[in-house]
């Protein structure tokens, strides 16, 4: 009891001691009115990085408590204002209170002068915030995404996802710039965070918003990237070469050459420690972004019930992967530029897998063995392209486009048995090898005039994409069926060709009727066409072609679309509501059979409310609609034998899905303490869902076809909500899912309905002077119920727990150590058992050379070597669990050297330049 006691005296003793260092203020104007945002910084002498801050709310008070005892540098900023710099040193006299500190404007002279050389670590600048990088400390070799880890308001994931204020940000520019495309982790994971000056964060209006000045109510929460100009007259990146256990190697060269015209980088790599390519989005290209068609229906997938109860992040087996990368960009003046780069992967990936499925029927359910063992080469080569062309003033012309190659080859052979009442009905065994390829492109463009001072605006749009995918596939399966005994083999090649076109095109007129309102009319049409010829026979020495498995399938679909929207556009509330008309047919036409039409009609109408109630508060709703066609591929009814066991035909009197989609926001960001909440809601309801038919016979081969079912319903919500927490110098945030799902698919003629409700907490500590120490810990729980109509038996509860901690030290200059773990549990509910799998790394670097331009480091992987490679699904009317072969534990010892790196520290002389 006594220890308790004096513990409590220490805390409430530390608690009393830490708020006695604090300051207080109210920041005014020449008149002796408040001025709203200032931002107060403390900063560190010795460098100028900002050590603590505080911002004035509307009556000019500011406030910054627990302030470790020392000297710093008081700065006080307000846009056209003289920013004032005092010393001041802890503890303080007369409690902080420093009272009222008055500021003078800046004057400006007629020729217009800029200051430049003056750092100010956090600006507010209306509906911008804009950070000083040179006031956060990084390591030498920091990249972007390192530097906004240590930014207010601003937060990245394990996975390099970026929330900013509470949002998503899906945009990342470069000097206000494109930068490779529309993935903006390839901009925050390469470029260098000693390159930047500043990063500015905003609310994005649209390009169309931009130009006209009527505000679509549109918002994409954007990131730009502001360089230093002293990267603007020179080339500067880093070279990168590492080796470890197991002939483990990595490598990587990133080039940058920027000036204010022209930006060119270039990027280079090469692994075998499972890297693909630099982001995530180039991973994704290899495992859907070649033609995949549905051998056993198992290439696509529909929705409708499915949960995945856990997707990691470990991607499993062997992969030696290179990529490189360039990307140009060229700015004739602030609004005429353009853009395009280039993005090329290759990877060679060993895999062995591993999966048990268990799937229930109306009375009972059977169990399925596979072992899988494929060696699969992949290649991948993408190049965007745009402009942006202003003329006149009141012209502006848009453009945006694309072009892919996709290559792939995968030998594979595999084991499956099948078990009814732990009896063995069938076993196959299949060897196969696919190569495929596609060739896809796309181009958008949009010409907009303003007319009459901006009242009226005239825009006509244009889009057309092609591809064409190939695949040629041997396959041999070799099945045998036991009570009755009976054997079966197929050894035949599956030639695959799809090729489509699709062309759109837009014409809209905006009128300004009165004030504040506006009035758009506009019409679309659209064009597609999309053919599938497969050839299907027996093994290539004989060249036979079985007819009834070879069809020549085509479709087109065409379509209107005329359409009225009202618009109100306030101060602080934007309105819209309209209406369109989608009239279309599609039509099939199979061999040289008489076509079969398709005719449909939908009423479309939409709705979308924004409301800025107050600064940092902000509310929004929409409400659209919209119709999804079937694609050729799900429409042919001819049947796919891939896989013996499991056949797959399409359904060519499928009708049109209807979607109707409801989300709401509620944004709240206070930029006085830095806490944001962000809460969202999500609705969408599907009619005639396209889903699966499932027919399973007493040997459990399955056929599987598609078919509209009812509906398919969904609607999830979320809170997230972080703060910090300045007595304890933390940062918290807390995030909470919630999920609902109702979907149908048909198992033996009887509608099983599947519902899932999920459940997902996670929370997430990390310490907010990261000085020294940068501590990032949290904990996450996910729970799913899922249900089945029918069988009850298979109802369940499952959940996974996970933890995870990242803790860096960077005691000085010359040294930093950092240590991850991620622990993961997935419970036994349905599984054989219960799985603990904690993975643990660690780095030790040190710099050295002029300027701490070279690095050695030193990294160690799953240290522990339990990563398991298992993964975990609850889908339709099965279980499954699939465990394959992954990397493992290694070391490596990594050299990187920056090229080119600009001394010369922070600079508070002040310059001034007149233009």
């Amino acid at each position: 009891m006594r220890t308790v006691k004096v513990l409590f005296f220490l805390l409430i003793s530390s608690v009393t001691f830490a708020q006695t260092n604090s300051i207080n203020g109210n920041i005014i104007d020449e008149n002796g009115e408040p001025l709203t945002s200032s931002t107060v910084v403390l900063l560190n002498p010795a460098d100028s990085t900002m050590q603590y801050f505080g911002i004035s709310n509307s009556s000019g008070q500011f406030e910054i408590k627990n302030i470790k005892q020392g000297n710093y540098l008081m700065q006080i900023a307000f846009i056209g204002y003289q920013t004032i710099y005092n010393n001041i040193s802890f503890p303080v006299e007369n409690r902080g209170d420093l009272g009222y500190i008055p500021m003078s404007p800046r004057p400006v002279s007629l020729d217009e002068v800029t200051v430049t050389g003056e750092r100010v670590p956090l600006r507010i600048k209306r509906d911008t915030i804009e950070f000083d990088a040179k006031a956060f400390k990084v390591t030498p070799d920091a990249v972007v995404e390192d530097l906004l880890k240590k930014l207010p308001g601003v937060e990245v994931d394990r996975a390099g996802n970026i929330k900013a204020l509470g949002e998503d940000v899906n945009t990342v520019l470069v000097d206000g710039k494109e930068f490779f495309g529309n993935d903006p982790k390839v901009a925050t994971k390469n470029l260098p965070a000693d390159a930047l000056d500043k990063v500015q964060l905003y609310n994005k209006k649209t390009e169309e918003a931009e130009f006209t000045g009527i505000d679509d109510g549109e918002r994409n929460q954007t990131l730009n990237l502001v360089l230093d100009e002293d990267k603007k007259d020179g080339v500067f990146g880093e070279l990168m070469a590492g080796g470890g256990s197991g002939s483990h190697y990595q490598a990587n060269a990133k080039v940058y050459n920027f000036s204010d015209k022209n930006q060119i980088a270039a990027l280079g790599m090469i692994n075998n420690v499972n890297k693909f390519g630099f982001s995530i989005s180039d991973y994704l290209s290899f495992t859907g972004g070649i033609a995949k068609f549905s051998h056993g229906g198992g290439g696509m997938t529909l929705g409708g019930g499915g949960f995945p109860i856990n997707f990691g992040e470990t991607i499993t087996g062997y992969s030696s992967t290179g990529a490189g990368g360039f990307n140009y960009s060229h700015s004739r003046s602030k609004n005429q530029r353009f853009f395009i780069s280039y993005l090329g992967n290759g990877s060679k990936r060993e895999l062995e897998e591993q999966t048990k499925t268990t799937s229930y029927r109306e009375t009972d359910s059977f169990f399925q063995d596979e072992s899988t063992n494929q060696i699969q080469r992949d290649t991948s080569h993408s190049i965007n392209f745009g402009t942006r062309y202003l003329f006149r003033k009141t012209n502006n012309i848009i453009v945006n486009g694309g072009v892919s190659f996709n290559t792939g080859y995968i030998p594979l052979t595999s084991t499956t048995s099948s078990y009814l009442n732990e009896l063995l009905v069938n076993e196959m065994t299949r060897t196969s090898s696919d190569l495929s390829d596609r060739l896809s492109g796309n181009i958008s463009g949009t010409y907009m005039k303003r007319i009459n001072e901006g009242k009226t605006i005239f825009k006509i749009s244009g889009n057309s994409s092609f591809s064409s995918s190939n695949s040629e596939t041997l396959f041999e399966n070799n099945t045998n069926f036991y009570d009755p005994d009976f054997s079966e083999s197929v050894n035949q090649f599956q030639n695959n060709g799809i090729k489509s076109m699709r062309y759109g095109g837009a014409l809209s007129f905006t009128q300004k009727i009165i004030d504040k309102f506006f009035m758009d009319l506009s019409i679309n049409v659209s064009d597609s066409d999309e053919s599938l010829v497969r050839k299907q026979g027996n093994p290539p020495d004989t060249d036979i072609i079985i007819d009834t498995l070879s069809p020549e399938f085509d479709k087109t679909d065409r379509g209107i679309r005329p359409g009225i929207s009202l618009r109100r556009n306030g101060e602080k509330s934007t309105l819209t509501m309209g209406l369109e008309y989608n009239i279309g047919k599609f039509t099939t036409i199979l061999w040289e059979d008489d076509p079969v039409d398709k005719n449909y009609r939908f009423f479309q109408p939409r709705l979308s409310w924004e409301y800025e109630y107050k600064t940092g508060r902000r509310l929004m709703f929409k409400y659209s609609s919209r119709v999804n066609t079937p694609s050729a591929n799900q429409l042919l009814p001819v049947v796919n034998n891939f896989n013996s066991l499991s056949l797959f035909y399409g359904n060519r009197d499928l009708d049109p899905e209807f979607i109707h989609s409801v989300s709401a926001n509620w944004w709240i960001f206070d930029q006085f303490s830095f806490t944001t909440m962000f809460t969202s809601f999500n609705m969408s309801y599907t009619i005639d869902k396209i889903n699966y038919e499932q027919t399973i016979s007493d040997q459990l081969e399955q056929i599987i076809r598609l078919v509209n079912v009812d509906s398919d319903f969904s609607v999830n919500g979320g809170v997230d909500f972080s703060t910090p927490i300045r007595p304890l110098g933390i940062k918290t945030n807390i995030n909470i899912r919630e999920g609902y799902n109702r979907g149908i698919n048909i198992v033996d003629g009887i509608e099983n309905e599947i519902t899932n409700l999920s459940h997902r907490l996670s929370l997430t500590f990390d310490n907010r002077k990261k000085e020294k120490w940068d501590v990032n810990i949290g904990a996450g729980l996910t729970i799913t119920d899922a249900r089945y109509s029918i069988q009850e038996s298979l109802n369940n509860v499952y959940y996974d727990i996970s933890w995870f901690g990242e803790i860096r030290y960077t005691p000085n200059k010359k040294f930093d150590f950092k240590v991850t773990a991620d622990v993961t549990n997935y419970n036994e509910q349905s599984f054989d058992e219960s799985l603990i799998i904690p993975l643990i790394g660690s780095d030790i670097s040190y710099f050295f050379m002029k300027n701490n331009r070279a690095a050695l480091t030193l990294s160690g992987f799953d240290l522990l070597n339990r990563n398991t490679g298992i993964s975990r699904t609850s889908e339709m009317n099965y279980l499954r669990e699939r465990q394959s072969n992954i990397i493992g534990r290694y070391v490596m010892l990594s050299f990187k050297y920056r090229l080119n790196k600009f001394g010369g520290g922070n600079q508070m002389d002040i310059k001034i330049k007149k233009h």
